[in-house]
């Protein structure tokens, strides 16, 4: 039989104050009244894991996995069977402890190495000491289990997986786990190092046969960040397309991957360096090598889109809301029909011309558009369309028109403050529109 710990009653007033849980028979028993050092001892003494749980005293998720998880009995049964755990408070306020005080140069030493930068965060380390893994984030209590599953296996565990990365041991088997935890735990850098690595020294090994399987092409795909237009596994990728596409039982979903790089690596490229010398990109030398490198499937799209962000970014509006119409024909925005979807697309589509347009053509397909939203559902009124179509209206210089709508518009909403502003500016003869 287990004998009973009798902690002064100081002890417990104290615990209670510095992290606002109260133990109890039930859930994760967290440790309050011992230095880390004396943590890591215990946990060593016990061959038991240390499960650390790094909160801030403002972090709402904080409180709900306090509230939520830690109490659940399956929680605390595997947790305090197999763990030693501790809360850390990551923050300081006037309020704190001195317990909590004590733990301040601890707290920061934890977030300097391990860098802790969202709550909560999970840190795990081994009866012997070292860290072995790390997870963040709110998570129910069955998700929180899988997780402190996966913190005592060393083939899931990230710094026991990057830790044998950096010493050179690469299990290209387990690689995919590691790419897998830190892009989850943000580590951009290292995610994209690691799918690089296993991308080009593994995948790009495999015969034919056995590199497009639908496992590995949901791995390029996911971390296409880790791929350039010029690397020999997009080449292969690019040329296996149609292999793609039957594995994945998706006539485009290559397209989706290629039609991303190309624009990243490309156009995306021209466009920055365009607007940085303040001159427009060289559009029909940029098209001739798509086409080149490509094939002109990858031209039309790219290129619209490219058009739109340029002249919206230099500002170059009667250029942008051209393309911005064409790209609107080219979605079929023609043949959409009801929908709330479709309606709020209408309406907005309609709202951009009258923003960026002084041209009465485009500001009549607005006006289409908007009527079009407006009739779609003629039993509630849509207050947004009514207020596009009052703006385009006015902006045709149909002032009366426009304000008479405006007034209505104000009138079913006069709490609106977006609206009662335009409808000021219609009484005063004020523009509605941007200026710029």
């Amino acid at each position: 039989m287990k004998r009973l710990v009798i902690i002064p009653i100081l002890t417990i007033v104290c615990a209670i104050k510095s992290y606002s849980q109260v133990d109890t028979t039930k859930g994760i028993q967290f440790v309050h009244n011992l230095s880390w050092q004396e943590i890591l001892q215990k946990a060593r003494a016990e061959n038991k894991y240390v499960f650390v749980d790094c909160y801030a005293t403002w972090c709402g998720p904080c409180k709900w996995m306090d509230k939520e998880v830690y109490p659940v009995d399956s929680v605390g049964s595997f947790i305090n069977e197999r763990f030693i755990a501790v809360k850390i408070q990551m923050d300081t306020t006037g309020q704190d402890d001195v317990a909590t005080r004590r733990w301040y140069e601890t707290a920061h030493e934890i977030e300097q190495k391990y860098h802790i930068g969202v709550y909560p965060t999970y840190l795990f380390f081994a009866p012997d000491g070292p860290v072995v893994h790390k997870d963040l984030g709110l998570m129910g209590s069955n998700d929180f289990l899988s997780m402190a599953i996966v913190a005592m296996d060393s083939s899931r565990q990230y710094y026991t997986l990057l830790s044998h990365y950096r010493q050179g041991d690469k299990n290209y088997r387990l690689m995919p786990v590691l790419v897998d935890a830190a892009a989850r735990l943000r580590q951009d850098s290292i995610s994209k190092q690691v799918a690089r690595d296993y991308e080009h020294n593994y995948l790009l090994m495999l015969p034919d046969n056995r590199r497009w399987t639908k496992e590995n092409i949901v791995f390029v795909s996911g971390y296409s960040d880790a791929v350039n237009y010029q690397d020999i596994i997009f080449q292969s990728y690019y040329q296996n397309r149609n292999i793609i596409d039957s594995v994945m039982g998706d006539p485009k979903y290559a397209d989706y991957l290629i039609n991303a790089i190309v624009y990243r690596d490309l156009i995306e490229t021209a466009i920055v360096n365009a607007i940085k010398s303040k001159s427009e990109p060289a559009w029909r030398r940029l098209e001739k090598y798509i086409v080149n490198r490509f094939n002109k499937k990858y031209v039309h799209n790219n290129m619209l889109r490219a058009r739109i962000e340029y002249y919206r970014s230099a500002k170059k509006w009667n250029s942008y809301v051209k393309y911005f119409i064409r790209q609107e024909y080219q979605n079929g925005i023609e043949t959409w029909t009801k929908g709330e979807m479709h309606q709020v697309f209408l309406n907005n589509a309609a709202y951009e011309i009258f923003q960026h347009s002084n041209s009465r053509q485009q500001l009549k397909i607005a006006l289409s558009w908007v009527n079009r939203a407006l009739a779609m559902d003629e039993r509630r009124p849509y207050l947004d369309a009514m207020d596009t179509k009052a703006n385009i209206l006015y902006k045709l210089g149909r002032k009366e028109e426009g304000l008479s709508l405006e007034e209505q518009t104000h009138n079913l909403s006069p709490k609106d403050k977006a609206i009662t502003a335009t409808y000021e500016k219609m009484k005063n003869g004020l523009p509605t529109w941007l200026l710029d």
